[in-house]
């Protein structure tokens, strides 16, 4: 699935902003046989928020808001939404859906850990906006960017987070290993695959 960092609209193309904020109008507005219609051809887009990052409401944090059917919220999950994914003000789809007073769909919306981070979490995580940070080029600073958050890849046994990053022509795709996560680094102008790196929660190193 897709992480979409990038916090200035102006870096989208015109189009693809017009798609994006098309997508995000439809999950606000509760249209969901539209949003599943859109995913049907962008499954990648699943917590995807509106360009810009703005309040960070993904589609699922538009079910729990709206309190949507089971059978959507579970849809939605299906598709590969997380459970674990936080607006910018910190909030979860559950928080949401509590705040709401949507209390049948706190059972489904409260996230399940399928696999764990290594302990310590927050030293991996660390660890790995280090490494996106040095082998960027100095991307990251001359384009602000959200850096991806490792909870996502504890929700299911094979979850991967794809992060594009603005003047790489690509971006990094990680998921868990064994107690440490694997990391490639891939760009449209690479010749061959790419780099690989590992990250554990003493640090990185390439592969």
């Amino acid at each position: 699935m897709e992480w979409d960092g990038l916090t200035d609209r102006g870096q989208f193309g015109a189009s693809y902003l017009q798609e994006r904020d098309h997508f995000a109008d439809l999950a606000r507005d509760a249209d969901w046989n539209a949003v599943f219609e859109e995913l049907g051809g962008r499954p990648g887009w699943a917590n995807l928020p509106r360009p810009g990052i703005r309040s960070g409401f993904a589609p699922l944090h538009q079910a729990a808001w709206h309190g949507a059917d089971f059978a959507v919220v579970s849809r939605l999950i299906a598709h590969g939404a997380w459970r674990t994914q936080r607006t910018m003000d910190g909030r979860r789809p559950v928080d949401i859906a509590r705040e709401r007073g949507h209390t049948r769909l706190l059972e489904l919306l409260e996230p399940v850990e399928v696999r764990s981070l290594p302990a310590p979490a927050d030293a991996l995580e660390r660890h790995f906006h280090a490494l996106l940070r040095d082998r960027t080029g100095g991307c990251l600073e001359r384009t602000a960017h959200l850096l991806p958050p490792l909870t996502p890849l504890t929700e299911g046994p094979d979850v991967s987070i794809v992060f594009p990053v603005v003047g790489m022509m690509g971006g990094f795709t990680c998921r868990l290993g064994q107690d440490l996560l694997h990391v490639h680094a891939h760009s449209r102008t690479d010749f061959d695959d790419g780099s690989h790196y590992r990250v554990t929660t003493t640090g990185w190193s390439g592969i």
